[in-house]
């Protein structure tokens, strides 16, 4: 009975133990509890970082929990010289051997980037491990400040690479910024190195074009002496186009952007003679308003040539953009609407445009006098309405274009604001900048710009609605009243952007005043 009972506690022992061990073997995350958001970390490796008089063949890395690899023949990286390697994973083990020997009295880094991902959420980061294969390991040191060139905030993830020319695409050294923009590079060799800064998206450690980023043609000199801190802002550059990028907005308006090197005067519509429609911000973009509907235009400029197709539809004469309510400042005694075809006539009926007085429902025609219309805009005249809150209402049929088509009834509520509901600003810069404008900003988003100015000036914003406002003033070196980003094929810009720190609050009835001291 003794050993009939031991028997079945061993057993039940045993299965325990299976259980046990079962669950040891099992990986996953924990419900319920706070998501992981830690990169796994070495706990041991050899030979170890600043190891030096290293002969060994490969290297052994175990981390703090089970891992696994991402891409790893790309962002396993042995340098210098990019030494070939074969790996093997074996849990929370890395193993890494070398398909070559290393050189003597080198100092060699191993860069896991992103390479080594936990099992639950795929955690990375980039990890370094210097040694050396002589006595002595290069401990030089580069540092960096990385921020964003338009807000000027720190920028996290960024890849900063040392390079021995120019022309070099991969860098001799690279690490990454951390939460605050800064970076440290180490284990550096004493010499000369260009710097190149991006957003490294595709994680191949090579500039492109398109990415956000900065570079400079100064090189550094790294050695024990050099301690400075580099601050530098990135951007992403503008595009450069190669070829006539068309595409049609309306039936009618077709957007056009050309290389910079080639003029609008030299474009060609195969047969047709379109009216430029507005100059756009970017100076290498045109619209133009076509005098009849085509379903397919070629457009040639010296040996560039473009299809374009016109998907859009025809059927509805409509507003390129839907506005039920607008907004009058003080000084507002037109409205300009536009539509999305030419109109080529008004029926000139009473009644066709009226303004309802929503205070009291008084209703009030607009003569011919008042209407204007040309292209595909409608100009109406205010000019001696007054009113706190009007509606606009235009009869269908009221226009129409040379197809016939005619619009839908309309109505669009107008607000007009009084000098009494709005604030004007004084900004007094103090500044040594050459030439500069300075945006006014709401919810981050430019309002009014107003420049070009030299050197110390006193700015005035009139008929500002009650809120919170920032500023920006731009240093504009090519005098364009835009913000140009870094431009990859001269390393120009970024140009300066500074943002004054304090958000001004605006009352209304009230005249504010701020100073702003560009440094």
């Amino acid at each position: 009975m003794v050993g009939k009972t031991l028997h079945m506690l061993a057993y039940r022992y045993i299965i325990a133990t299976a259980i046990l061990l079962s669950a040891c073997a099992q990986v996953g995350s924990i419900s319920g509890g706070p998501k992981d958001v830690t990169p796994p970390r070495i706990v041991s490796c050899t030979p170890n970082d600043g190891q030096k008089m290293v002969s060994a063949k490969g290297m052994i890395i175990e981390f703090d929990e089970f891992v696994k690899l991402q891409k790893p023949n790309d962002n396993i990286i042995l340098l210098p010289a990019n030494i070939d390697y074969e790996y093997l994973l074996k849990g929370k083990t890395l193993e890494i051997n070398f398909q070559e020997p290393l050189k003597a009295s080198t100092t060699y880094s191993l860069y896991l980037n992103g390479a080594v991902q936990d099992i639950t959420e795929g955690n990375d980061s980039l990890i370094q491990v210097a040694f050396s294969t002589g006595n002595e390991i290069d401990d030089n040191e580069a540092h960096f400040m990385i921020f964003d060139a338009y807000t000027r905030k720190p920028k996290k993830n960024v890849l900063i690479g040392l390079y021995d020319s120019l022309e070099q695409e991969e860098p001799t050294y690279f690490s990454k910024t951390d939460d605050k923009g800064y970076v440290k590079l180490r284990a550096l060799r004493e010499g000369k190195f260009f710097y190149k800064v991006f957003i490294d998206e595709n994680k191949n450690r090579i500039k492109e074009n398109d990415e956000v980023q900065f570079a400079s043609t100064q090189a550094v000199l790294v050695d024990s002496a050099y301690s400075d801190t580099l601050k530098l802002y990135i951007s992403k550059p503008k595009v450069k186009l190669y070829s006539i990028d068309a595409s049609f907005i309306t039936p009618y308006i077709l957007e056009v952007a050309i290389p910079n090197d080639y003029s609008f005067q030299d474009l060609k519509f195969n047969g047709i003679q379109p009216i430029i429609l507005d100059s756009l911000p970017d100076e290498s973009k045109l619209r133009y308003i076509l005098p009849k509907y085509v379903e397919d235009l070629e457009l040639e400029l010296d040996t560039l040539n473009k299809k374009v197709r016109n998907e859009k539809n025809t059927e509805k004469l409509t507003l390129i953009e839907n506005i039920k309510k607008l907004k009058l400042f003080p000084n507002d005694f037109l409205i300009n609407l536009e539509f999305n075809s030419p109109i080529v006539s008004l029926r000139g009926e009473k009644g066709d445009f009226s303004l309802m007085n929503v205070k009291d429902s008084i209703v009030i025609q607009l003569d011919s006098s008042q209407i204007r219309f040309k292209q595909n805009r409608i100009e109406l005249s205010l000019n001696n309405q007054t009113f706190k809150r009007a509606m606009l209402q235009i009869d269908s049929a009221a226009f129409c274009t040379q197809n016939n088509i005619c619009n839908h009834q309309m109505n669009m509520m107008l607000e007009r604001k009084v000098s009494e509901d709005l604030a004007v600003l004084n900004v007094k810069v103090d500044t040594d900048i050459d030439s500069w404008y300075i945006e006014l900003l709401k919810n981050d988003k430019a309002i009014l710009l107003k420049g070009l100015f030299s050197d110390s000036n006193s700015i005035l914003f009139q008929d500002l609605e009650p809120g919170s406002y920032t500023l920006s003033i731009v240093e504009d070196i090519n005098k364009n009243k835009r913000w140009d980003s870094f431009n990859p094929f001269d390393y120009s810009g970024p140009e300066q952007r500074f943002t004054l720190e304090k958000t001004i609050k605006v009352k209304a009835n009230w005249e504010h005043e701020v100073e702003f001291k560009v440094p």
